[in-house]
């Protein structure tokens, strides 16, 4: 499954929540992307996630978190598809 295909099923069932935040993808002021995806009232909120950093470059890092019902990821320009993916394999 495609990660936009996934990401558009977990907003469809999540949008039925009127409380929840849904996703959120923004670039950052120093050319890279954060990514916020709400656990709230989902099998995910309580659910263990172990920090995943990596760092290859100055330009190619990522790491992703769990905290506050919320999963984060942060990461360079070309990282988006990791961070991403990240949440996928956790979410499997």
């Amino acid at each position: 499954m495609l990660i936009i295909e996934v990401l558009q099923e977990w907003y469809k069932n999540i949008s039925k929540s009127s409380i929840s935040t849904g996703i959120q993808i923004e670039t950052t002021d120093n050319c890279g992307w954060c990514v916020c995806i709400d656990l709230f009232d989902t099998a995910y909120e309580t659910k263990n996630f172990d920090t995943v950093c990596v760092r290859k470059s100055d330009d190619n890092w990522f790491k992703c978190i769990k905290e506050n019902g919320l999963f984060k990821g942060c990461g360079g320009i070309q990282n988006l598809e990791d961070i991403l993916n990240v949440f996928y394999c956790w979410i499997k």
